[in-house]
This record gives C-alpha cells, sequence and structure tokens, in this order.
C-alpha cells in the first residue's frame, strides 16, 4: 500500500488552516507552487497537499496543473474593511443598536471584527461589562470606558478585518466562555449556511458561537445575496439574528421557519 496517498489522520482542525495559510503566502510570493516540494516542506503526503490546492482552486485564488499550481490571474479580491465599512451605513447602524440593547449588566462579550459588529459601540450601554474582541476599532473607541474590562485579543493585525487574527487569536478566545457573542459575515446563504472568505476567520467566528451561552448573528439584508466558500455555521446556529427592514418578503418568511430569533431592526 502507498501511504504517501493516504490522508493525514493525525492533523488538528488549526494545523491545516495553518499550512494552508502558509501555501496561499508562498503562492503570493513565487506565483506558483509544487506538490512535492510543498509536502515535503511541510512534511505532509501529497494527497493533502492537492486537496489544499483543490480548496484555493474552487475558490478561484489557483489553477492547478500536473505537479503544482499557479496563481490565477482572474482572482477576486475582497474589499479591505475600510471600504467594506461605508456601505450600507444607515443598516449597520440600526442593527448595532439593537444588538447593543441585549447588553446588560455584568455580562460578558465576544464581539468580532466585522464593519457591523462594530456599530454596536456606538451604542454601547452604561453597564458594567467585560469585552474580548479582536477589533482595533472596538478596542480604540472603549478604551476609555472605565466600566468596560477590554481583554484583547492577540495575533497579527489583519488590514482585510480590521483587527488582529491569526492562530493564536483562536487558541486565546478557547479559553473563555462568555455569556454573548456578536458576530458578522460576509453572506448568509438560505440554503448553504455562513460563510466568509477565510480559514481563520471562520474558525474564530465559530469559536465566539460555540463558546457563548448566547449567539447573535449581524447581517444587513444584503448579506443573504449571495454565498462564499468557507462556511462556519448554519442560520439555525444562533440564538438571534439581527439584520434591517430592508429584508425581502419571500427571504423574511423563509428565514423565519429557519430560525424563530429573526428580528428586524
Amino acid at each position: 500500500m502507498d501511504h504517501q496517498n493516504e490522508p493525514d489522520q493525525t492533523e488538528s482542525y488549526l494545523d491545516g488552516i495553518s499550512r494552508r495559510q502558509k501555501i496561499l503566502q508562498i503562492l503570493e510570493d513565487n506565483g506558483e507552487v509544487s506538490v512535492n516540494a510543498l509536502a515535503q516542506e511541510f512534511a505532509v503526503s501529497p494527497m493533502t497537499i492537492r486537496r489544499d490546492l483543490h480548496f484555493f482552486a474552487r475558490q478561484g485564488i489557483l489553477e492547478t496543473h500536473y505537479g503544482g499550481a499557479h496563481l490565477s490571474k482572474n482572482r477576486a479580491v475582497v474589499p479591505n474593511f475600510s471600504s467594506r465599512n461605508e456601505k450600507m451605513m444607515q443598516y449597520k447602524l440600526a442593527i448595532g443598536k439593537k444588538a447593543a440593547s441585549f447588553i446588560k449588566e455584568g455580562d460578558t462579550i465576544f464581539l468580532d471584527s466585522g464593519t457591523t459588529t462594530i456599530q454596536l459601540i456606538k451604542y454601547f450601554p452604561d453597564v458594567h461589562a467585560t469585552l474580548i474582541t479582536n477589533s482595533l476599532s472596538a478596542i480604540q473607541q472603549l478604551s476609555t470606558n472605565r466600566k468596560i474590562r477590554l481583554i484583547v485579543a492577540p495575533g497579527t493585525y489583519q488590514e482585510q478585518i480590521g483587527g488582529t487574527l491569526d492562530l493564536s487569536t483562536i487558541e486565546f478566545c478557547r479559553h473563555y466562555h462568555v455569556d454573548k457573542s456578536f458576530v458578522g459575515t460576509l453572506f448568509c446563504s438560505l440554503d448553504f449556511g455562513i460563510t466568509t472568505t477565510d480559514e481563520l476567520d471562520a474558525a474564530l467566528k465559530k469559536t465566539f458561537c460555540a463558546q457563548s451561552t448566547c449567539s447573535f448573528l449581524m447581517a444587513d439584508h444584503t448579506k443573504f445575496s449571495g454565498n462564499s466558500f468557507v462556511k462556519y455555521g448554519e442560520l439555525s446556529d444562533f440564538d438571534y439574528i439581527l439584520t434591517d427592514d430592508e429584508l425581502d418578503t419571500d427571504r423574511k418568511e423563509k428565514l423565519e421557519k429557519i430560525n424563530s430569533g429573526l428580528i428586524l431592526c
């Protein structure tokens, strides 16, 4: 039996994410990669590397060829945090205001670095609370609030999300359990679930939800019109889904059947 073609059984979920992040960096630096060279560098089977490359190929990031892969000239670029933050602001503010109304005295909270979730900060109630976040904007806005115990998740700053994000961010947050988590997303498909473009971001959001008693998904109506390639949950996984009142009637009715915690803001 050729053990080189078997999947690696001892690999953890985060090991796989870490390797794919490094492969992506090698691709960005060199423009192409070799299956055998990557298998040797990461001490995994060629089959594992091929799965990684096919994962990126499905996203349109690269094109595979015999023995390796090269970057796709037509790969999509996700807008950075600043440009995404300017869109649909009136809806994001309404969602943020409603989300803030759920925060009570003494709450412990996870807040991710989404452009919708940080609007909650503008309406943060006058209560004592503990907030764990990877959002640079949230840290800046709450740093002088003496009623907030602010815990900053470590990691490398990522401009695309406006906050810290690497494996250490996820491992750090796994050590906490909180009352409430507030997360955003790039897309919410009624059929496929909740998706984003980055594996690490997906893993962090998934951790936030798993480590909280009550979870809130914050997404304006435009997020319900498509899907991305990294799934991190189902719409039914959340206790509440907060969106704006521009959500069309058909999607609203279908969403209410999936999750009774739908709230229009």
